[in-house]
């Protein structure tokens, strides 16, 4: 082996080594990796950048302007509302409706945003009709990574690998070329996710209410002050409650009203009562150290959600009437907010991710108080404020439906359950369907290849106001560009090195006897597994160079074998890693690692037999 094909393998197994060791963001690895092909002579600085000038990277970039486009329009969040009304209130009918829904807006959208916009419209209305979550939510996500194989625009792993094959010498790959053997293999998964899969697919049984989910009997607690409180005539910033008692105020309930989310400037008066939120042990602690009384039940400050009773008004005599209260109190109470129980879903490059509710100022900042979270299915009831957000953490929230709507449509965090947004945007509805359309039908017939078609109607997207520059700046995937221009260069160096033939030459000596189906089998089952481990765009550039050059030593068409890495990308069902929408349910779903492995695992098996026999049909081994 030469000195260039050494330093490739070097690369290359080191990148696979930062992906798995996954301590760096996989941006971050592409671009250590694009640094250190033009440091080491490799590649050319021009070659060594030209994935950021690629067809694949610029068209991922103006889809993610349209799906924008489509969700900020509440074009996915209408369809959701169907899927309520469709479900017939049975779990079954729920999982087939979700599934007859996500797949076809995969296909025409990016798959991800899909199910980041339809997890929680799905969450909600399974908590509605008491179906466990984890009995919809992965095959929803396995649902809509099938149909992201459908056409070329479905997932950016698909237009990553159309984007190799003209850098590396073969014919374009069109917008709906992928779709006869997808398919068919996407007719095979849904059959198996709603016969054996479903069998397969563990029940966690959602509790009664949210309360109770978030195990927070234990830790809600309502503090009346006495006549002789200490904090008494104090401000809630004077005082600094959290600090000193390590207590989170959510409310206050005073002469019969309730004050929501009471901030640092809200006095205590005798009489209020102080819904708090804290560990066992420093609400035992409160009564002594600040002169209050615990009371029990939560339900006793009429929290929403809980089948509260009466409120229990403050002692008799404490109620004054509006012209006895001082003059900056009377806002306090004088009208009465509508607050209910709500739950936020964190979703993929939300910016909360990696922060505290402390260092965020979350209840200042949205409007909302925290007053549980839940990871992986297990409730964080220690030091609310001091915990880390992750992707698919659910935040049990109480807040008023402004404010609760103002978090939903910022798309910082998703709100649980259908949401009804502004009518001025509602309108736009239409336009935006259209733009879609136009964009597809014109890529389909070849008139303009789909990255123009897709960046006139990003274009078109912002002339029509169906989306902002601000709002499609936030919703583009800015990891998944990077990542993908950065990553590119990598095929092109295993390919020029001649590393990719070597390769190649070992695969086809070893599988030789199986003929081309088994050699196609191989590839789609090693493509699966690394997919498994790695991102999916990584895989594919590793293994699309593999593939070409392995076909040349079958003296086969090198197409099948490029479009069983392509469709074996961007169906990773093994584990919670392998695909974002599978990292983005494993929380909300309360699912186990062994639960990716038992369901998918023999679908990705599934796939594996399919594909050897099915993906030759439309494209010969020898055309």
């Amino acid at each position: 082996m030469s000195r260039d094909i050494l330093l490739v393998f070097g690369i290359t197994m080191g990148a696979l080594g930062l992906f798995i060791w996954n301590r760096l963001r996989v941006d971050v690895v592409g671009l250590v990796v694009m640094a250190a092909l033009i440091v080491t002579g490799l590649l050319t600085v021009r070659d060594g950048t030209s994935g950021f000038a690629n067809e694949a990277m610029l068209t991922v970039a103006a889809m993610f302007v349209l799906s924008a486009g489509l969700v900020r329009t509440g074009a996915v969040d209408a369809l959701g509302r169907q899927i309520a009304r469709l479900a017939a209130g049975t779990e079954f009918g729920l999982l087939v409706v979700s599934i007859a829904f996500v797949i076809p807006l995969s296909a025409l959208m990016n798959n991800t945003p899909v199910i980041v916009v339809m997890l929680p419209l799905v969450l909600g209305i399974s908590r509605e009709i008491q179906v466990a979550p984890s009995r919809i939510l992965m095959p929803l996500s396995f649902a809509g990574q099938m149909g992201g194989t459908l056409t070329l625009i479905g997932t950016s792993t698909n237009l990553l690998v159309a984007g190799l094959v003209l850098d590396l010498g073969l014919d374009r790959i069109r917008l709906f070329d992928i779709t006869p053997p997808a398919l068919v293999l996407t007719a095979i998964g849904v059959g198996y996710l709603l016969t054996i899969g479903r069998w397969l697919t563990p029940t966690r049984a959602p509790a009664a209410d949210l309360i109770e989910a978030y195990e927070l009997r234990d830790y809600l607690s309502v503090l009346r002050v006495t006549d002789g409180s200490r904090l008494t005539g104090r401000s809630l910033g004077e005082i600094r409650f959290a600090k000193e008692y390590g207590l989170q105020v959510v409310a206050i309930e005073r002469d019969g009203g309730k004050i929501h989310a009471p901030g640092a400037s809200t006095v205590i008066r005798a009489g209020d009562y102080l819904l708090v939120e804290g560990t066992i042990k420093d609400i035992a602690a409160v009564e002594d150290a600040a002169g209050v009384e615990i009371r029990r039940p939560v339900e006793q400050i009429g929290l929403p959600g809980t089948q509260p009773e009466e409120v229990e008004r403050a002692a008799a005599g404490a109620t004054a009437s509006e012209g006895d209260r001082p003059e900056g109190d009377r806002e306090d109470t004088a009208k009465v907010p509508e607050v209910k129980l709500a739950e936020l879903l964190v979703p993929p490059r939300s910016t909360v991710i990696g922060r505290t509710l402390r260092q965020l100022h979350f209840r200042t900042r949205f409007g909302v108080s925290v007053l549980g979270i839940t990871r992986h299915g297990t409730s964080l009831t220690e030091r609310m404020r001091d915990v880390v957000l992750e992707i698919g953490d659910l935040l049990l929230v109480e807040g008023t439906p402004e404010a609760l709507r103002a978090v939903h449509e910022g798309r910082i965090l998703a709100l649980l359950g259908a949401v009804e947004l502004p009518a001025r945007r509602i309108r736009k509805l239409p336009l935006a369907v259209g733009i879609m359309t136009a964009v597809v039908a014109v890529a389909a017939v070849g008139i303009v290849p789909i990255l123009v078609s897709a960046l006139v109607g990003a274009i078109a997207m912002f002339v029509t106001g169906c989306v902002t520059p601000e709002e499609a700046y936030e919703d583009v995937d800015w990891m998944v560009l990077v990542l993908l221009g950065s990553i590119i260069p990598l095929g092109l160096a295993l390919q020029q090195t001649g590393a990719a033939e070597l390769i190649a030459v070992h695969v086809v000596t070893v599988s030789k006897p199986l003929g081309p189906y088994g050699v196609l089998a191989a590839f789609f089952l090693l493509t699966a597994a690394l997919t498994s481990v790695l991102s999916n765009n990584a895989a594919a550039v590793v293994l699309t160079p593999i593939a070409i050059a392995t076909a040349a030593g079958l003296d086969a068409a090198p197409m099948p074998f490029v479009i069983a890495v392509m469709i074996a990308a961007s169906n990773s069902y093994m584990t919670p890693i392998g695909y974002q929408t599978n990292t983005f349910i494993f929380g909300p779903g309360g699912y186990e690692f062994r639960d990716f492995v038992r369901v998918g695992g023999p679908l990705n098996l599934v796939m594996v037999v399919a594909a050897a026999f099915v993906i030759p049909i439309f494209f010969p081994f020898h055309p």
